[in-house]
């Protein structure tokens, strides 16, 4: 488990690795009631029976499956209740990437926006340190820092992050404790905020930068991306933190790798229901040896093709369990291709390629409909990336100790490739 727990009060998206799905017509809106779960229950049926896959999930028990909550869906008296009921028995699939999304959130997933006041927050023993802050969100127009505890919200001890959260609109009072330990009291009102988060460049020496991406969702710009890492060709060591990011589309992920490696580097392969059933047809082969379908499978993930030139340097990421699927297989691919450390907790495995279905009422499910395996014969799903080296996240106000010990592990590398060239010259 994490030391320290971090929730941002926003829509945060859930471990993605997205593929865009054909678009849809949006059912106009209609009161919620039974025959709207019963449109969306039977959505969902057909989508798990004909278009969702995953090797060796049998997604014909889904009847059985979400008969067992069939009690809390018919009381759900709302979109929220209702949505926590169906995600219930979705876990039970044992699997990521499949996930139902009250409209509300379906909707702020596609405008990259959220309701509340657009705070990330770390529980202490006190009250709710804040530890993230939005751009232009409620939060940040109300002078709220980071660093900052809020120890009351309307009257009442800061104990729980769901204190927080509420409808658009509605107005808050928080007493909070600032830098210099006095107390003070803001009051705010919940709205839309955006939720794009700015990637960041930040030089740690002379030779050293971190470059930080806190998404391959919609928020993640190439442009940027692509003006940091001109920034940093010079640098000798890079950081890549990738720790917080819950993943997203496969054209983002392609595109930063390509920022590293050669463009006609395999990476991995995705495993989908085609691909099993031609393995099967033509060797009669086990359909679920995921690792010998990838190894007969001449389709490779690689990098996005471009005319940029790879990073020279030496290259390190950070990880930690809320990096997720596109972030794995980014972690994954420069560890087995670029040898680099990776440092950090272990991630998410949550690594499935996913697609966005609308349903009925405005609802939306997330769905897998295929596998990722390594060039290496790794399944990231349910296993993750392991790190190099195992370093637990900093509180707030702590140092980072992760970056220190990447940039040592990459500086031992750069001097025992100097030693060896040395060795190497002496010999002539």
């Amino acid at each position: 488990m994490l030391r320290s727990v971090a929730t941002c009060l926003a829509v945060v998206a859930s471990l993605a690795l997205v593929r865009p799905a054909p678009a849809q017509a949006r059912t106009s809106a209609e009161p919620f009631g039974p025959e709207t779960k019963k449109a969306v229950l039977q959505r969902i049926g057909e989508i798990l029976s004909k278009n969702a896959y995953v090797p060796g999930v049998d997604f014909g028990k889904w009847p059985e499956i979400v008969a067992s909550e069939s009690q809390s869906i018919e009381e759900a008296k709302d979109e929220a209740a209702f949505t926590q009921a169906v995600n219930r028995s979705l876990r039970r699939l044992g699997i990521s990437h499949i996930v139902l999304a009250t409209p509300k959130a379906a909707q702020a997933r596609r405008e990259r926006k959220a309701i509340g006041i657009g705070v990330g927050l770390q529980k202490e023993s006190d009250g709710l340190r804040v530890i993230n802050l939005f751009p232009q969100s409620p939060a940040a127009e109300a002078g709220i820092q980071l660093g900052d505890v809020i120890l009351e919200v309307d009257g009442k001890p800061a104990t729980d992050l769901a204190q927080l959260s509420g409808d658009e609109g509605a107005q808050l009072r928080l007493k909070l404790r600032k830098h210099d330990g006095k107390t003070a009291e803001v009051s705010l009102v919940r709205r839309a905020f955006s939720t794009v988060l700015p990637d960041t460049l930040t030089w740690v020496d002379g030779e050293t930068v971190v470059l930080k991406v806190h998404t391959f969702d919609r928020g993640y710009d190439r442009q940027a991306i692509e003006r940091m890492m001109d920034e940093a060709k010079d640098a000798k060591q890079l950081i890549l933190d990738l720790r917080g990011n819950g993943g997203g589309a496969v054209a983002n992920f392609m595109h930063l790798l390509a920022q590293f490696l050669p463009q006609n580097t395999p990476v991995g392969t995705f495993v989908s229901r085609s691909m099993v059933e031609r393995f099967v047809k033509e060797t009669q082969g086990d359909p679920t040896d995921l690792r010998a379908i990838a190894r007969w499978s001449d389709s490779k993930v690689k990098p996005a093709r471009t005319d940029r030139k790879p990073f020279a340097g030496k290259v390190a990421v950070l990880v930690d369990r809320r990096s997720g699927s596109a972030s794995e297989i980014v972690a994954a691919a420069l560890q087995e291709q670029l040898e680099a450390p990776v440092v950090g907790t272990p991630s998410a495995g949550a690594v499935l390629v996913s697609v966005m279905a609308t349903l009925p009422g405005g609802f939306q499910l997330q769905y897998p409909i295929s596998d990722y395996i390594t060039m290496e014969g790794v399944r990231l799903e349910g296993t993750g990336v392991r790190p190099t080296l195992e370093v637990s996240p900093p509180k707030f106000g702590e140092p980072d100790v992760a970056i220190s010990k990447a940039a040592a592990l990459l500086e031992r590398a750069r001097l025992r490739e100097v030693r060896f060239q040395q060795a190497s010259d002496a010999k002539f």
